[in-house]
């Protein structure tokens, strides 16, 4: 068992998988369609514009991590040896819920961190795309335009969970991605609408839905959840970060990615597993255009086992985290 999880490490082969604050890497049924093709079509979608705030060069990229509720962010940054270079944070709507996402962003950019944060529209995804939400919406962007570096911005993280209901369908969810997209642009230009997708809606063992449904051509970045589904308790196949990806990249055209989400258990009987595992995610991304990735440090709605870095996957992120192709916004340093 563990020799044939060390090969699929090294094959990365293409085999037959996150909630305001907690990781959904479980392999879920969401809204049901009518049987369709599992692969890409030959014709990908039309390619994002090439560049936006920030673009790293190729082969290099954001590197981090979301906290766990337990941590210090300051004081985890002081036990890896340098801050992240991008900070995955989550909010849900209420009173105060602008203000706190907005002081976020700007902490992170103080501390030369990028931030990537999520949060949930008031309403349904066909208010907003109607502008029915728009105090809403440009109460946030336009802070945001007043920050000098730039800021990835997901409405919704992982859609697919709460399809279904009248105006929440697919197509009500791309609108409400091509209304924030336009008005960030004339509020806040260096802030980036990344729409963040589960792994899961592209494999291609499924025959329930149809993943184009989901695109968004317009995004300069398409945010992606990976998660490694194995654990020493749920029997699944241990799945290596490549050939997850390999099932979702030729959707996506030239459009570049950010990892929102992933992650990967450790092995009790294979002692350095998960670490490489890490490596060989971090090996990949920087060859297949992908623009930022962040860790799921935590254990929330985990039920199979806790995502968090403990061990040696933790001095395998901080190694990779001091690594010259990590870059980070506005130059800091």
């Amino acid at each position: 068992m563990a020799i044939a999880r060390r090969d699929l490490l090294g094959l990365g082969a293409a085999v037959a998988f996150s909630v305001a604050t907690a990781s959904c890497s479980d392999e879920r049924t969401h809204a049901r369609r009518a049987p369709i093709p599992s692969s890409p079509p030959e014709t990908p979608a039309p390619s994002a514009p090439s560049a936006f705030p920030g673009r790293p060069a190729p082969g290099s990229l954001y590197y981090g991590a979301s906290v766990p509720q337990s941590r210090s962010l300051p004081a985890w940054e002081q036990e890896l040896g340098a801050p992240l270079a991008v900070h995955r944070s989550y909010f849900t709507p209420d009173l105060n819920e602008t203000d706190q996402l907005i002081r976020r962003c700007h902490d992170d950019l103080a501390h030369g961190r990028l931030p990537h944060v999520s949060t949930k529209p008031q309403g349904t995804w066909h208010d907003i795309a109607t502008g029915q939400g728009d105090d809403w919406l440009a109460g946030m962007l336009r802070p945001m335009g007043a920050e000098s570096a730039p800021i990835f911005l997901t409405l919704h993280h992982e859609p697919e969970n709460d399809a279904g209901p009248p105006g929440m369908e697919p197509s009500d969810y791309v609108a409400m991605q091509r209304h924030a997209i336009s008005l960030a642009a004339e509020l806040a230009p260096q802030v980036t609408i990344a729409p963040v997708l589960q792994q899961w809606t592209f494999d291609p063992a499924r025959d329930d839905v149809d993943p184009s449904v989901w695109i968004v051509p317009e995004a300069a970045v398409v945010g992606l959840d990976i998660y490694n589904p194995w654990s020493p308790t749920n029997g699944k196949e241990w799945r290596t970060f490549g050939s997850k990806g390999d099932e979702v990249i030729g959707w996506f055209g030239d459009t570049p990615l950010a990892i929102g989400e992933y992650g990967c258990r450790e092995d009790p009987a294979n002692p350095g597993l998960a670490a490489e595992w890490l490596r060989d995610a971090a090996d990949y991304a920087r060859t297949h255009n992908i623009v930022s990735m962040s860790y799921f440090n935590s254990g929330a709605n985990s039920p199979d086992g806790s995502w968090e870095l403990v061990g040696d996957t933790e001095v395998a992120f901080a190694e990779l985290l001091a690594s010259n192709w990590v870059v980070r916004p506005g130059g800091w340093r």
